[in-house]
């Protein structure tokens, strides 16, 4: 009965194994696609007057000590800034959405 079951069960390993197939390697897009620009931040300190009004704060799930400040600038674009809110320190690049 024991090498019955085994029997069994590695055949169901081969039917598994067979069933697999390889997957493509994940390449990234070569154009820029809708891939939206970083600018690098001119002071780390404050957040410039002329990201305009501040319309949003918003957690981030993977990591809970940071949040994101949205931005919306007089041209209606919008610019995310991320703020660790335990130590008060922000990342040195800012996320531009444009407004066409």
């Amino acid at each position: 009965m024991r090498k019955c079951v085994l029997l069994l069960c590695g055949v169901g390993l081969c039917f598994g194994a067979s069933a697999c197939q390889r997957m493509d390697d994940w390449q990234p897009l070569t154009e820029a696609v809708g891939q939206l620009p970083f600018e690098k931040a001119t002071y780390l300190d404050a957040i410039p007057l002329e990201y305009g009004d501040l319309i949003s704060v918003t957690s981030m799930a993977d990591h809970p000590a940071w949040v994101q400040a949205w931005f919306m600038k007089p041209d209606k674009s919008i610019v995310v800034v991320l703020i660790n809110g335990n130590t008060g320190k922000m990342l040195d690049h800012r996320l531009t959405i444009p407004r066409r």
